[in-house]
């Protein structure tokens, strides 16, 4: 039993060692030796016949095996040491502050190989800081502005004391003035007004808090996005500063419209992402560019180092929960007349002050990574007036076929405008192959020379091009074996012509046939995912696609549902291409669904989500809607009352989108693959009216009942007192000898019959 342990683990280890030697020496050329990242590989250039093994070897064997090829040709480029390009000290200097440190670094290195280098941190002292207050002005705010204006004076003193070089501006949303959002002929309405620039004159800043909000609308999103896309790019108009920490706080009460909702009002130009102030302060193209989408809130707020915070009623916390999911550096506080939004505020500022997270370019084949890791939902906390560094690590994966091999990457803390700019060179080819000699005696005057191997001219074949490529030569076999101790010459898969492998059947490559091109990983069946090419025994996968069997995009795009703005429905995390749902909030359950859409009060808010698009499909055609609502992955079904017994008509989910009539479209849907399939009654579905005396008289009979019950059981109970009164005061006067008969009472002299009477 010992010996067969001992020999499984001396194969084990032994098959291990091979296995990645093997990896290495299926390589026949310098650049795709020294370019492969999944081991260290290095090549031998040295030209003639001494050679007695692979070119391309481990660089563990080059150590271990001295005779393998002289050192002076064994090419294993080294990766450089960072260049700092630029490095400036910190300064707290308001036209410049400096609180990262390098800004400029240049590396050179070979894929698989990490490289090093420190990224320190020291926030300014009194950085300069600008927070824009945009407020909800529908009417429905109208009983939260007293309450708008005290914890905006709270916030303006609070601020005052962590810097003296504070700015504050002011501006107000309701919606876009047209129907069917707002009746722009009964009220005020816009997508956004700036009632005052980023200012340091502070009364001037409580003077406009205390205008009343007057505007309406019909439905209840509001332009809250609109506001802040034209908050972040008017920066010139408005005052924001370069070099300051910048905070919006938008205060609502309720959600918002996003982009395609701007089509229902002629907005059908998608949001441009600039500025569109007019001379009086107003967004005045909001009814030409439709609503911007949440991604580019993202961008704009991303880039330009906004910490957007959202101060918004408990009623919609979740869809503001999961809006700063997806918008960086975003955060929500609840808003209400008795909350402590200004505390949360001043908590968030501080937390943004002491506490630092980086952002960086995620590049294809490029992992980045920091010790302590502050990239992540945790991040790093900063003790005041102390630098902090990170220890940051770089390695690039392999190199991009057909693509330049100059990447640029940045780095900076989110919400601040400090960057760390990174420019990497990959090296990706050998300098012996870029240089062709002249033909040479060594490869028979039919090839020359490149990194110590014979690359051929058409139609000569062979290591030292000796054959000419019809020869039936069948010499040097053993140098179409993968492993001296095969039987076959090129794994029994090719032709060995002249001691090179040719033409390998088909689904086999690698320099000695031996590797099968249809044996790498599936996804669903498919080979690579159908993302990639299965070359030399593993995926080499498409741009924007990773993984052993390139199922991985590296966009979000399939975590979205069809006809929805979120991913995974705002209750769970995109991985691979799929949701991971989390726990619903207050309970054990878990989203469900392949949207992470299920759960008990989901429906009805997806519901709301697709009745416009339905509505509009019912009135109007399918080309029509789809057009307006940029929506083309649907299959609707309309089918009659009594005839709904279509597939998976049982296992839909169920929508009411009612109409001012008071009925209302009843529709199913349900998703298949990436679309989402709709079953849309062709009935109208008439609505229980509300019988309002059915509840009143309900609510009096309720009433009286209690009451009459109450009565009766405070009879019994004061029936049942008296007796367990009297009988405790019966049995104690007996038990002192006295009668307990009534005194007062004197039997009847005489009795009379009534003759009508006959007792029974």
């Amino acid at each position: 039993m010992y010996v067969i342990t001992v020999l499984i683990l001396f194969a084990t280890i032994h098959l291990s060692q091979a296995g990645i030697n093997v990896t290495c020496t299926s390589f026949d050329s310098c650049r795709k030796c020294i370019s492969f990242g999944d081991a260290r590989c290095v090549w031998c250039s040295q030209s003639g016949p001494t050679i007695s093994s692979r070119r391309c070897q481990t660089e563990n064997f080059s150590k271990t095996n001295k005779t393998w090829c002289n050192e002076d040709y064994i090419i294993n480029p080294k990766p450089e040491k960072p260049v700092v390009m630029q490095n400036k000290e910190f300064s707290s200097n308001i036209s410049e502050a400096i609180q990262l440190r390098p800004q400029h670094l240049k590396i050179k290195t070979r894929p698989g190989v990490p490289v090093t280098f420190n990224i320190t941190y020291k926030e300014a002292t009194h950085y300069p800081l600008d927070v824009y207050y945009l407020m909800d002005y529908s009417n429905t705010m109208a009983n939260l502005t007293k309450t708008l204006r005290e914890q905006g004076r709270k916030l303006l003193k609070k601020l005052k004391l962590f810097t003296n070089n504070v700015q504050f501006g002011v501006g107000s949303f309701v919606d876009k003035a047209a129907l069917p959002y707002a009746n722009p002929l009964l009220h005020e309405a816009y997508s956004f007004r700036n009632h005052l620039n980023l200012t340091n004159n502070m009364s001037l800043f409580e003077n406009a808090l205390d205008e009343v909000p007057s505007g309406s609308n019909y439905d209840d999103p509001e332009a809250g996005l609109d506001a802040l896309m034209q908050v972040m790019k008017c920066e010139k108009e408005l005052g924001w500063r370069p070099a300051a920490r910048r905070i919006i706080v938008l205060c609502t009460d309720n959600t918002y419209h996003s982009a395609g909702d701007g089509k229902m009002v002629g907005a059908a130009i998608p949001n441009d992402m600039k500025c569109h102030l007019n001379s009086t302060g107003y967004y005045d193209s909001n009814l030409v560019y439709d609503y911007p989408s949440v991604s580019q809130i993202n961008s704009v707020a991303s880039k330009g180092g906004f910490l957007i915070i959202f101060a918004a009623v408990k009623a919609v916390k979740k869809e503001y929960e999961a809006l700063k999911q997806s918008i960086q550096g975003s955060q929500y506080v609840e808003f209400k007349e008795s909350s402590m939004i200004v505390e949360q505020i001043e908590s968030e500022y501080m937390k943004s002050v002491t506490h630092m997270q980086i952002y960086y370019d995620k590049l294809q084949n490029v992992q980045f990574t920091v010790d302590p890791d502050c990239s992540k939902e945790k991040t790093c906390k900063i003790e005041h007036n102390k630098t902090f560094t990170m220890n940051a690590t770089l390695v690039v994966k392999k190199c991009a076929p057909n693509k330049t091999e100059k990447l640029v990457m940045k780095v900076n803390p989110i919400n601040l405008k400090d960057i760390l700019k990174i420019e990497i060179e990959v090296i990706c080819n050998c300098e012996c192959e870029k240089n062709d000699r002249n033909l040479t005696e060594m490869c028979n005057n039919a090839g020359h020379l490149k990194c110590g191997i014979c690359k051929c001219n058409e139609g000569r074949i062979g290591d030292q091009c000796q054959c000419y490529s019809n020869s039936t030569s069948s010499t040097d076999l053993n140098k179409c074996k993968f492993n001296s101790s095969d039987i076959h010459t090129c794994s029994g898969r090719g032709t060995c012509k002249c001691g090179a492998c040719i033409d390998c059947s088909p689904g086999f490559s690698g320099a000695f046939c031996q590797f099968d091109d249809t044996a790498c990983q599936h996804h669903d069946g498919k080979l690579c995912a159908n993302k990639g090419v299965c070359h030399l025994g593993r995926c080499d996968c498409e741009a924007h696609w990773s993984g052993s069997d390139c199922s991985c995009p590296d966009h979000n795009n399939d975590c979205i549902a069809p006809y929805s703005k979120e991913v995974c429905s705002g209750n769970g995390k995109c991985q691979c291409g799929e949701c991971k749902c989390k726990n619903v909030e207050d309970g054990n359950e878990v989203y469900g669904g392949k949207f992470c859409d299920l759960c008990d009060y989901c429906t009805e808010k997806r519901c709301q989500e697709l009745g416009a698009y339905i509505h509009c499909v019912v009135f109007n055609n399918k080309k029509h809607c789809d057009k307006q609502f940029t929506e083309t992955e649907t299959i609707i079904d309309i089918v009659s009352k009594t005839h709904n017994n279509t597939e998976n008509w049982n296992t839909a989910l169920e929508c009411n989108k009612e109409l001012d009539n008071g009925t209302a479209i009843f529709f199913k849907y349900y998703y298949d693959d990436k679309k989402i399939h709709f079953i849309v009654q062709r009935e109208l579905k008439i609505l229980p009216k509300p019988k309002i005396w059915v509840a009143v008289a309900s609510a009096i009979g309720v009433v009286l009942l209690i009451g009459l019950l109450t009565g009766i059981a405070w009879k019994i109970l004061i029936d049942k007192h008296d007796k367990k009164e009297y009988d405790k005061f019966s049995a104690e006067a007996q038990a002192q000898g006295f009668a307990v008969s009534n005194p007062w009472y004197r039997p009847p002299d005489h009795n009379f019959e009534n003759p009508a009477f006959k007792n029974s």
